[in-house]
Parts: structure tokens; sequence; C-alpha cells
């Protein structure tokens, strides 16, 4: 299942910005105007996951706003990233029920991660972020196309070790439900993945031998470090 997001735009273009970080860790981001009756109009329209957007100004019809789209969409997480700071606001907001906000200016790649982990199932949410740390301590960055995909690869891997057995018939498949993917397209991302991290002198500490690894070895070797560094997954 891929995720979709609703985005809304200010006035700088930050939230084009925004949703092609998004789009860049696997989620599917529709971009909208940041006025509240568009943003209403678009979640009629598309029934997003999650509605992301900004806050400039404080008024009534915000307040009637979320608490419209937390009443229609009781499923739907709600993001705000507001320029105004005011801590009743966020109270506020926070009590008709929106899942995260964030005082602007913040880092995009922050609220990036974030989102991204507040979609997962709350199960899963404390592991995608400790793989994600494990990765990005490689010096691999997030906004590489199969850095989500192997985030995924190694989560399935953590969940069900028997995947990693059967990459054909379990692991590929159940990546690809995941990301809204087909099988063939994890395989081939994975190996372009394993090409860019070789590329950029990324190294396995138990592998001795040339580079890039082929898909099997370099989720392997990945899940043998990581677990070495979160020893609570072994």
């Amino acid at each position: 299942m891929k995720y979709k997001l609703l985005t809304g735009d200010n006035i700088d273009g930050l939230g084009w910005t925004l949703s092609d970080r998004l789009k860049s860790m696997g989620l599917t981001a529709i971009r909208c105007s940041n006025c509240l009756s568009a943003l209403e109009a678009g979640c009629a329209k598309h029934e997003p996951d999650a509605l992301v957007f900004f806050v400039t100004t404080v008024r009534d019809e915000l307040y009637d706003f979320v608490g419209r789209m937390v009443g229609k969409y009781p499923n739907m997480r709600i993001f705000v990233l507001s320029y105004v700071k005011s801590y009743g606001l966020r109270r506020r907001l926070e009590d008709l029920g929106v899942t995260d906000y964030f005082l602007m200016p913040d880092l995009l790649s922050e609220i990036c991660r974030y989102i991204f982990i507040d979609l997962q199932p709350a199960d899963e949410q404390q592991l995608t972020l400790d793989i994600m740390h494990y990765l990005e301590r490689k010096g691999v960055t997030r906004v590489n196309s199969g850095f989500v995909c192997m985030c995924t690869a190694m989560k399935v891997c953590v969940l069900k070790p028997e995947a990693l057995t059967t990459m054909t018939l379990r692991l590929y498949p159940c990546i690809a439900y995941k990301l809204g993917m087909t099988p063939e397209s994890v395989e081939q991302t994975l190996r372009r993945f394993g090409k860019y991290i070789a590329e950029q002198g990324v190294r396995f500490e138990r592998h001795k031998g040339s580079y890039p690894v082929n898909n099997a070895n370099m989720i392997s070797l990945a899940l043998d470090e990581f677990t070495e560094m979160f020893d609570q997954y072994e």
C-alpha cells in the first residue's frame, strides 16, 4: 500500500519542495493550493492518507476547518507547518486532533522523516526509525530513490527473517505491496541502490570482496550490522 498525501503550498513555493521530498521517499504527494477551501475540496476528491498544510495566520476558520477534517476523515493524518509562534495555537490544534505540529522554519528533511514515520503502522514506527538512522550513519541519504526500498526490505526481513531466503516469492512481492511497486521494479531499484552506495564508497565490515554486491548479500550484510547496532532486533 503506497501512502497518498495532499500537500498545500505557501507563498514561497516551499510546499512544492516538500512535496518533491516526500515523493523521493516513496510517497504519493498531490499538490494543492494552501487555501482552506482548496484543501477541503482536495480531501474530498482524493481522500488522502495524510494532509500537510501551512499556517501563516490565526483565524476561527482554521479551527473550524481542522475540526471538520478530523470529523470527516478520522483515519487521515494531519500535519501542520506553522509560521505562527503560539503555544495556544499548537495546543488547540492538537486538542482538535492534528497528528503533528511543526514550527517553521524547520528542516524539511526532518519534517519528511517524521511524516514518513507517522504513516507507518504503530508497531513498526520505532523499527523504521532505527533502520533509517542506521542507513544514514552509513552515509546513505534519504533523497536517493532506493533508500525507502532498502529500508522496507530490511524491515520486512527483521519481522519475517524467512523472507530473505525466498526473495522472488516473498520479499520482493511484500515490498512491492507496501510501496505500490511491482516485484520487478523492487528488484531493479535495490540493484541500482547497491550500485549507488558502492559508488559512494559505502562498505560493509564483513564483506571483503568486490562491490557492488547482489541484493541478497547487500540486505544480509546490512541486517548483520543493523542488529549489532540495535541488539533488540536480533
